[in-house]
């Protein structure tokens, strides 16, 4: 689950941000989640729980084939047959359609998807083996991950969350501003939590006013910080 690692109120950027086009459904992700992130698109922060680049997740210099992302976590059971509630943690669960392997918890072992439906902002998924609500309790609260080489093609200028985590943030004048640490989801604009070398963190809209340009092959992102009111 994307958290903050500072759990001071928050003020908020002077400026107004227009509303986000992207899927209103409440997002989620884990450090691997298959979220991805665009600077258009903000999370609740967990109090006292760590940073992103705190907690283990794929390497942001990974390739997509060597990884393998969060797409939801089992929340229990539903009907008689087995058949598990996922709740999402992607930005495209229509996608998980076209999925036939996942993987339950760290586990690397192959698990073949044999059905995918919707209910409400749940997936109902179907996994081979699990033909009971006995079988499928015993699943409660794994992440189900999916192949990198399985996910969604990011459209251009999408970024998968991990390749965030990590980044130099710079300045348009190429001024050193710290690092981005976490994620926070508010619901409508991704925030940036980014540390820099001395001083509080320092909290940035993932929207175009403020970032720039995202370029994980060269391990930075370009902001202009925001100005805050308290």
């Amino acid at each position: 689950m994307i958290s903050s690692n500072t759990d001071q109120e928050r003020t908020a950027p002077v400026d107004e941000l227009e509303s986000s086009t992207s899927d209103s459904r409440t997002p989620g992700a884990s450090t691997s989640g298959a979220r991805s992130s665009r600077p258009d698109r903000q999370k609740r922060p967990n109090r006292g729980s760590k940073a992103l680049i705190d907690t283990a997740g794929p390497d942001p210099d990974a390739s997509l084939d060597d990884v393998k992302l969060a797409v939801g976590t089992i929340a229990g059971t539903h009907g008689v047959n087995g058949e598990l509630k996922l709740k999402l943690l992607t930005d495209h669960p229509e996608h998980l359609t076209t999925v036939s392997t996942v993987y339950l918890g760290q586990s690397d072992l192959p698990t073949r998807l044999l059905g995918v439906r919707f209910h409400g902002a749940q997936a109902l998924i179907t996994l081979e083996g699990v033909t009971t609500p006995e079988a499928g309790k015993l699943l409660g609260g794994l992440k189900v991950r999916i192949a990198g080489s399985d996910v969604r093609p990011l459209e251009e200028g999408e970024y998968f969350l991990f390749q965030l985590i990590g980044l130099q943030a710079v300045s348009d004048q190429a001024e050193a501003i710290g690092i981005v640490t976490d994620i926070i989801e508010t619901g409508a604009h991704d925030v940036l939590v980014i540390a820099p070398q001395v001083g509080p963190d320092i909290l940035v809209p993932n929207h175009p006013r403020y970032v720039h340009e995202i370029s994980p092959e060269q391990g930075r992102i370009v902001i202009e910080l925001p100005v805050y009111v308290s």
